[in-house]
């Protein structure tokens, strides 16, 4: 019987309502019950009023209790005095679905706290700001690099110009490296950039990384690779010519004593000139050697311009025409899209690219079928790639490692019996791509295939 209170209730109100209403109709045609027939009027409007709010007292707790769930409330409960017991199913639910949200709201502030402990524990500096410049976040790590850790920050139009240049002008997927002094210790900060969206709003993700740690190990293994290879060059050299020298010595000499005119033969004569002409061409080479490390230590300044990127390849494969015919190399040529074109300098880019050829070339002596390719395309990030690839004798895994070290050659024996490479030639278009904000890379199956690939840091056009 309890359980259907709520039927009865309204069924009860329902028929106080109907016979009110009755008697409303009886009264209304009675002159002499006036002020009864007004009374009845009222009543009625009453015990319907009073029915509304009674049936609407239910809708009102399930929205009350939906606007503290939307306003993240989770203090409001339903008692038992609050809802009829029909309804006592959907009390229960809206009490077991108000425990479920306290709970995943509990678990979300502790994982926000965990989220955000970590943020500010990491040594990677992070700092998101929208596009006026406001900074929505920023971790500890971020304010040591800026040098404002014990400062609020705002708007990133708050810190230095170099900063400030970095944050608006860094594209995304860039990464830009700068030498900054903080409390003075110098820094080495690596910048990232990426970009994400919320709603229409847009926003700039930076990470900060200190690298000189990673610089400064880089620099000595440079270092290291490079003396090896001058020590080599140079004991190549020197050696050979001390050799001589002792070689001369011991002619002109007799028991450290030099020896008379009648004493020196012709043929002796003929020796030493023998030998001080090979120190003199050794001597030369020095001096070459010496030339070619002034030529990778002074690159002048790129000449920007907008090249053709399918004129560049084909005119740099036409200098090779002599050699592609004799060792009948097939060439393959392709350029996506065909009226690609790249802003650099015209005449360090043909030199890159005349270096990659000539390399593939040399490479491709005792190869079967040979074949060149060099593709332009645009890759997955959307930037300009180049490309030269053969089928030629290839790289090992411990050569890669040295390839780009200047002076270090693979060319030392060709087979066709020509004087192996200088050395400078990788060395030189590495820097070269630097200037230009690219990279060069390599990857090599000995035998099989051998990429070179010219990255550069703009958009394709």
């Amino acid at each position: 019987m309890k359980s259907n209170k709520f039927y009865i209730n309204i069924f009860l109100r329902i028929i106080c309502i109907v016979l009110t209403c009755m008697l409303f109709v009886y009264l209304i045609y009675r002159d002499d019950y006036i002020f009864t027939t007004g009374f009845i009027v009222f009543l009625i409007i009453a015990q319907t009023f009073s029915l509304i709010k009674y049936v609407n007292r239910t809708n009102r707790e399930l929205a009350e209790f939906l606007i503290h769930l939307q306003q993240g409330d989770t203090s409001v409960v339903f008692s038992k005095d609050n809802i009829e017991k029909t309804f006592k199913g959907l009390r229960d639910s809206f009490e077991r679905i108000n425990t479920d949200v306290k709970q995943v709201i509990k678990e979300k502030e502790q994982k926000e706290h965990y989220l955000n402990y970590v943020i500010d524990n990491v040594k990677t500096g992070l700092i998101a700001f929208n596009e006026s410049g406001s900074i929505e976040f920023v971790n500890n790590q971020a304010k040591v690099f800026l040098n404002k850790k014990n400062y609020s920050l705002l708007n990133i139009n708050n810190l230095d110009d170099e900063l400030i240049d970095i944050f608006t002008n860094t594209k995304a997927s860039e990464s830009k490296i700068i030498k900054k002094s903080i409390n003075n210790d110098l820094y080495y900060l690596s910048f990232s950039s990426s970009e994400f969206k919320i709603g229409s709003r847009r926003f700039k993700l930076f990470t900060i990384h200190d690298v000189k740690q990673e610089i400064e190990a880089n620099e000595i293994e440079s270092w290291q690779k490079l003396t090896r290879v001058l020590t080599h060059e140079m004991m190549n050299s020197i050696t050979p010519i001390t050799s001589l020298a002792h070689a001369i010595k011991r002619y002109l000499k007799n028991n450290d004593k030099l020896k008379s005119q009648i004493e020196i033969s012709n043929e002796l004569i003929s020796d030493i000139v023998e030998n001080a002409d090979i120190i003199e061409n050794r001597g030369k080479g020095l001096l070459e050697f010496i030339d070619n490390y002034r030529t990778i230590t002074k690159l002048p300044k790129p000449k920007f311009e907008t090249l053709e990127i399918s004129k560049i390849l084909k005119n740099s494969v036409q200098l090779f025409d002599d050699d592609i015919i004799n060792k009948d190399i097939k060439i393959k040529l392709s350029v996506i899209p065909e009226n690609q074109t790249l802003f650099a300098d015209k005449g360090m880019i043909e030199q890159v690219i005349i270096n990659l050829i000539k390399n593939s070339i040399d490479a491709l002596n005792s190869t079967a079928n040979p074949e060149i390719e060099l593709n332009s395309f645009i890759d997955e990030n959307k930037k300009i790639k180049i490309q030269v690839i053969d089928n030629g004798s290839g790289i090992t895994p411990e050569e890669i490692e040295d390839i780009f070290v200047p002076f270090y050659t693979t060319k030392e024996n060709l087979p066709d019996g020509k004087a192996g490479g200088s050395g400078i030639g990788l060395s030189l278009s590495r820097q070269i791509m630097h200037l230009h904000g690219g990279n060069i890379s390599v990857k090599s199956a000995p035998g099989q295939e051998t990429v070179f690939s010219l990255h550069f840091n703009m958009p394709g056009i």
